[in-house]
């Protein structure tokens, strides 16, 4: 038996739950691997593993993935994967006008996709059971259960999941999203705002794939930010940073509204009315040129006071107007020069309006991440 079979003096049920850990961790960030590897790795003997490997095929956590093709003179080894089936992810957008949910496997692989508009007036706990119960209608019967959420949503987001200001959401300030969404599926939550879950998505899956230090502009009928800051989000103190919509002298609350008012272009649809604008400056309808120019203006200053704060390695335009075009992000990049010492890269979303639930499900994963390599896996997946 090897010394790191042994705790001495110690719980044994709390070691084969650390051994346990370690094998999932190995399984679940690599490569299927037959008992041999996986006891070099893990330094744990041969019968440890493979006592731990069957307990977590026969609970649903691993899978058999073929034979080792290893040449050994033997017979071929059987390799084991984490099974990715055992249970299920989603990520959720909730705003102003609808909610938005992915549901994937446990590597974060889409299976479905769902989006349901909500009606006006809509109270706290009706927004959030209308949320939960679109996440349940998306989940076969009898299907693998739920393991963890992740909910993007617009405002200033605390540590703790709870929304502490949304402007963007009537009665959604004060509303404890982590915790009653958690109490409506039964399972955990991890609550952000929405553009640092963009910001993570682009990071994982997105434009900024592999880029540790990114800014995430959001375009759409508002303007926000989302800072990544060595590959995770940096939220602050209260989860207010970025929020520089709130600063008078850069007039980004106005902005988008002011795009449409200087086009003279009237449309019930604000972010429709804003790619109308966009679409005549192309084709050189000075009105609309005029405008998207103070709106890159504005758009610039705001940018660059980030970029001077915390200076990305790349920037990312995201949300429903990141389709602007490339004189858009020329533009937005000569007015840097005036503003930055150094101008990162800049590029447009890779993900469109779907960032938010690709980050909640991203977000989910990690959660599922340092609850299952944490302790032993229960029944159904990790629990609150």
């Amino acid at each position: 038996m090897k010394n790191t079979d042994v705790l001495p003096g110690g719980d044994q049920s709390a070691l084969r739950h650390l051994n346990t850990s370690r094998i999932l961790q190995l399984l679940y960030e690599g490569p299927p691997l037959a008992i041999n590897t996986i006891s070099q790795v893990t330094a744990l003997s041969r019968p440890t593993v493979r006592g731990i490997v069957g307990s977590l095929v026969e609970a649903g956590r691993l899978t058999l993935a073929g034979q080792d093709t290893a040449r050994t003179g033997g017979r071929p080894a059987q390799r084991y994967a984490f099974d990715d089936n055992a249970g299920r992810l989603a990520g959720v957008h909730i705003d102003a006008h609808g909610i938005a949910v992915r549901i994937t496997d446990l590597s974060g692989t889409e299976l479905t996709t769902a989006h349901r508009e909500t009606p006006t007036p809509l109270d706290a706990d009706e927004r959030l059971r209308a949320a939960a119960d679109l996440v349940r209608e998306q989940l076969p019967a009898g299907g693998s259960p739920l393991w963890a959420v992740g909910v993007g949503t617009p405002g200033i987001v605390d540590a703790e999941g709870a929304v502490r200001l949304s402007v963007a959401i009537p009665q959604w300030s004060g509303v404890r999203l982590a915790d009653r969404l958690a109490e409506l599926l039964g399972r955990p939550v991890v609550a952000m705002k929405d553009t640092n879950l963009a910001v993570l998505a682009e990071h994982r899956v997105g434009a900024a794939r592999g880029t540790p230090d990114v800014l995430y502009v959001h375009m759409s009928n508002r303007l926000g930010v989302g800072i990544l800051v060595d590959g995770r989000p940096f939220t602050g103190r209260t989860g207010a940073a970025g929020e520089i919509g709130r600063h008078p002298g850069l007039g980004w609350n106005e902005t988008p509204a002011r795009l449409r008012i200087d086009a003279g272009t009237a449309h019930d649809d604000t972010e429709e009315a804003a790619r109308l604008v966009f679409a005549r400056a192309r084709h050189g309808d000075p009105t609309a040129r005029t405008a998207v120019d103070a709106y890159v203006r504005a758009l610039a200053a705001g940018i660059g006071a980030m970029v001077l704060a915390v200076d990305p390695q790349l920037i990312v335009l995201g949300g429903s107007l990141s389709g602007a075009g490339p004189d858009v992000l020329e533009a937005v990049r000569h007015q840097l020069t005036q503003v930055c010492y150094e101008v990162p890269p800049l590029t447009f979303t890779a993900l469109s309006e779907d960032a938010v639930s690709v980050g909640g499900v991203e977000a989910a994963r990690d959660l599922v991440r340092d609850r299952l390599f944490s302790a032993e896996p229960r029944a159904g997946g990790p629990q609150n």
